[in-house]
């Protein structure tokens, strides 16, 4: 059996599974080059049929179970003739996939989950979710709190949900919570849907801890445009964030926790929650956007129907890349080995590195990446000329996760770039241009299970560390297929793309190998 769990809505995201495991995966935004489209996934449903699968039973997610969307989402699978049942979709769906997503690939037999985003489903006549507090274990799933976003015109009551119980404490109140607050004080700052950015400039700033006490005061959509805006503002507000999300946690502490929603995309806070709750353990979901949720309500299929799932041991679930030479006009492909790889890098060429499926989720792991020795000075301004980024942007640095206690600060480990710890002095001495204006970095720990390849460049170049960001341009969501890694290297300063799979180089005609 087949079963499909359908992500509609902001980053929409198709998931196949057979017998407990992911057989498909991919994200509206990586075929359709847009990164934030929204609606239904039709580009995912067309490789779908492409790749000729046939669903049994599809799940789909939203915001809600609206008749227009989900009739549309039927009508097409029914067209495309992929699926010729029921398409079952729930009310207020939306942080229950997150949780659900989250509880199962944590590995926890049980587990206290925070969601926390701009907005999740609508709850009718009244407002929409920002929080939701779950305990969850493999036979129950229990929401304890709710915090919901209050419309003005609203005058009703909650209704049942997924998890919703008589002791489900509902919050309802109409100021601004802490996803949407930090999106539109991103937005305040000229940066619309592109909170990392906001995340990356503020850290040059310090907090004014005037500021700081009067922003409970200012928590609406007004208030919130009359806040002053500096790079001190900057750095308070994103001081504001961790301590709220810090309280809650405090509040509602257990000794396994799960972090899920869009605002555990900060790495910053992530990393120092980590470090303030050293007695728990704790999981950040890598794919806590909305993108993971067609897992999610997949994952629901399953644990209705009593199917096993195989929990996700990497993220590594979307689409593989072939080479295509029909395709070349000014560039060729030619043999080589990994080891003419690290010689590349050791002569300070930014190198694409492509194997493997895809990295589900906006972080390259090394499968759709690109790769910088980052003890060169200049490495950020080499890079940001081939991915013509903002300057102030820090780059992630991916490093043998034997050698991270020698550079940094704390965990043990961090495969999914999901912390940003503090870099020690060697880590400063050394690779100064992955060090960001805060002490900090993006980290990405590799060993030989989660992505040989990596490993083994790392284990053969000089240092175990290397600059590693995503395979795209400003702009534009990581490379999809041959055709997107063409359009990157002919427009920017890219020379080399390694295709691990086939030991293939891409180089252009004028390029030396």
């Amino acid at each position: 059996m087949i079963i499909a769990g359908i992500g509609m809505g902001h980053l929409a995201s198709v998931t196949l599974m057979q017998h407990g495991k992911i057989i498909y995966y991919n994200e509206e935004r990586k075929l359709s080059r847009i990164k934030d489209i929204g609606g239904i996934p039709y580009r995912c449903l067309n490789q779908i049929k492409k790749q000729g699968y046939k669903i049994d039973l599809a799940y789909s997610t939203s915001y809600n179970r609206e008749i227009l969307e989900t009739n549309n989402l039927a009508n097409y699978l029914h067209f495309l003739k992929i699926y010729d049942n029921d398409l079952i979709t729930l009310d207020q769906p939306h942080h229950a996939s997150h949780a659900i997503k989250a509880f199962v690939d944590s590995g926890f037999d049980e587990a206290r989950i925070f969601v926390i985003d701009g907005r999740g489903s609508y709850w009718d006549g009244l407002g929409h979710e920002v929080c939701s507090i779950y305990d969850m274990s493999k036979k129950d799933m229990v929401c304890i709190f709710k915090q919901i976003y209050k419309f003005n015109w609203s005058n009703q009551q909650p209704k049942a949900a997924l998890g919703i119980t008589k002791d489900t404490v509902f919050n309802v109140s109409d100021k601004v919570h802490l996803g949407e607050f930090y999106a539109k004080i991103s937005e305040k700052f000229g940066y619309r849907k592109e909170e990392g950015k906001f995340m990356g400039y503020q850290s040059a700033g310090n907090i004014d801890y005037a500021l700081l006490e009067s922003i409970p005061k200012s928590l609406s959509y007004e208030g919130i445009k009359e806040l002053p805006k500096s790079q001190d503002a900057a750095k308070t507000y994103q001081a504001f964030f961790e301590r709220e999300i810090k309280n809650l946690v405090i509040e509602n502490k257990k000794p396994n926790m799960v972090f899920t929603g869009g605002s555990f995309l900060n790495v910053i806070n992530n990393y120092k929650l980590q470090r303030t709750f050293k007695d728990c353990k704790l999981y950040f979901e890598p794919l806590c956007g909305d993108e993971g949720n067609s897992i999610g309500i997949a994952y629901l299929a399953h644990l209705r129907e009593k199917f096993p799932i195989e929990r996700l041991k990497n993220i590594y679930i979307g689409q593989t890349i072939k080479t295509n030479p029909d395709l070349l006009q000014d560039e060729r492909l030619i043999d080589r080995s990994l080891e003419h790889i690290v010689h590349l890098l050791h002569n300070g060429h930014v190198v694409g590195l492509v194997q493997g499926k895809a990295e589900a989720g906006p972080r390259a792991l090394g499968n759709r990446s690109l790769l910088l020795d980052p003890t060169i000075p200049e490495a950020k301004d080499i890079m940001n000329e081939i991915k013509k980024r903002e300057k102030f942007r820090p780059f992630a640095v991916s490093v043998l996760q034997s050698d991270y206690n020698e550079y940094f600060e704390g965990l043990r480990e961090s495969p999914t770039m999901m912390y940003a710890p503090l870099a020690k002095n060697k880590m400063k001495q050394i690779a100064p241009s992955v060090v960001h204006v805060d002490n900090t970095c993006r980290v990405q720990t590799v060993n030989k299970e989660n992505n040989l390849v990596l490993h083994e460049i790392l284990n053969q170049f000089k240092v175990p560390l290397l600059m590693n960001t995503s395979f795209n341009l400003a702009g534009y969501p990581i490379d999809e297929t041959f055709e997107d890694i063409l359009f990157t290297f002919r427009n920017s300063k890219l020379s080399y793309v390694y295709f691990a799979d086939e030991q293939k180089l891409l180089i252009k005609n004028d390029t030396s190998a």
